[in-house]
């Protein structure tokens, strides 16, 4: 069950990672005088997600997760299946907007079915092993696309993506997960805001998610243009980054033992210091190649945490609750191009990284004042 959750998480992550190295490859297919305009499809497909997250994902808690991901893998089919078909740009945009809207309700009901078949105990293990779907979506999806999009052409790998996703379902549809708790009565995103500690929790997302890709949306152009780098070599960052996500399953089991608050007190204290650690760096491409893998297992470590910590709030609404968590990261993908874009301008990178070291910092924060609140009210309780 975790492996399958894993690859669905890897496929589905795939696609909103694909178009950004096949944009050249795209726009000339399609007619399309600059590449920079298919990245509007993916502009759509982000809003897609958003939406799908607060208004569908809280289906998950009344139909079941498992319902809910086999009808939002049919929508991510029909939108893969009619990207690779699309006659024009305004058919690939609204088929990636389709598709958004089947990853908005996935994902999820992905987290949710995690929480479910997790052994007590191995909560923040079992989620880890989940979370990996996204290692190999970045190290597949960057690497191979461009790749088989110049042998075989763009459209290929929308088909790919189709065939792999097709035989996901087929499975997932034959599966059988544990029964969980359903809702009684209608979730939705203002009824997950009123559970206890749902607030904080989504400031951890956000702290955690706007100081990634503040940084991350801008390094392809830090590579380009301040460093003389081929965009090719962006590759090579986002190899090491994959690595490192994925190496620190390994530390997973510790996740369980201290506890969500704690841990994420230590794993956003250590990512502040990284950061400004990182802007001595940013100049040196091998050097900043190789924090890319140290970099990577923090935000395996933060994203595991933040995702578990929502997961244990309110399980009768947990659909509706990870769908908030969904659309506060995707909200943050939007909100870190608008609010790094003048550091960037004004500083470069260096400048990007100590606004995300001062972001972690509020992050930690927030994790010591809810570490301490929970640790008055339930002094037994792993905090």
């Amino acid at each position: 069950m975790i492996l399958l959750l894993m690859l669905c998480v890897g496929l589905i992550g795939a696609n909103s990672l694909v178009l950004s190295p096949i944009a050249a490859e795209v726009a000339a297919g399609l007619n399309v005088a600059q590449p920079a305009d298919v990245m509007g499809a993916a502009a759509v497909y982000g809003i897609g997600v958003a939406l799908s997250a607060l208004f569908l994902a809280p289906r998950a808690d009344r139909v079941g997760a498992h319902a809910a991901l086999k009808t939002a893998l049919i929508a991510i089919l029909t939108g893969l299946g009619a990207s690779a078909l699309a006659p024009n740009l305004v058919v690939l945009c609204a088929a990636q907007g389709l598709a958004g809207v089947g990853v908005g309700m996935a994902l999820p009901a992905i987290y949710s079915l995690a929480a479910v078949i997790a052994e007590k105990g191995r909560e923040a293990r079992t989620m880890g092993l989940v979370l990996t779907g996204w290692t190999l979506s970045m190290v597949g999806g960057v690497t191979l696309a461009a790749w088989i999009a110049e042998l075989m052409g763009w459209r290929m790998v929308f088909a790919l993506l189709t065939g792999g996703l097709l035989v996901i379902y087929g499975v997932v549809r034959g599966a059988r997960f544990p029964d969980h708790q359903r809702s009684a009565r209608a979730t939705s995103p203002l009824s997950a805001l009123r559970v206890a500690g749902i607030l904080p929790a989504l400031f951890s997302v956000l702290a955690l998610g706007t100081g990634f890709y503040g940084i991350y949306n801008y390094l392809g152009t830090h590579l380009t243009g301040n460093l003389g780098r081929d965009v090719s070599e962006a590759g090579w960052m986002t190899l090491f980054y994959g690595a490192g996500f994925g190496a620190a399953t390994l530390l997973d089991p510790w996740l369980d033992r201290v506890g969500p608050r704690r841990g994420l007190l230590a794993v956003f204290t250590t990512l502040s210091l990284y950061y400004a650690a990182m802007t001595l760096w940013d100049r040196d491409f091998g050097g900043l190649m190789l924090l890319m893998f140290g970099w990577g297992a923090l935000q395996h470590l933060g994203l595991n945490l933040t995702v578990s910590r929502l997961s244990m709030l309110d399980p009768s609404q947990r659909g509706a609750v990870m769908g908030l968590n969904s659309a506060v990261m995707y909200l943050s993908v939007f909100g870190a191009t608008i609010l790094y874009r003048p550091a960037f301008e004004s500083g470069g990178l260096a400048w990007c990284m100590w606004l995300s070291a001062l972001l972690a910092l509020c992050g930690a924060a927030e994790a010591l004042i809810a570490r301490l609140r929970a640790t008055r009210q339930h002094p037994a309780a792993p905090v």
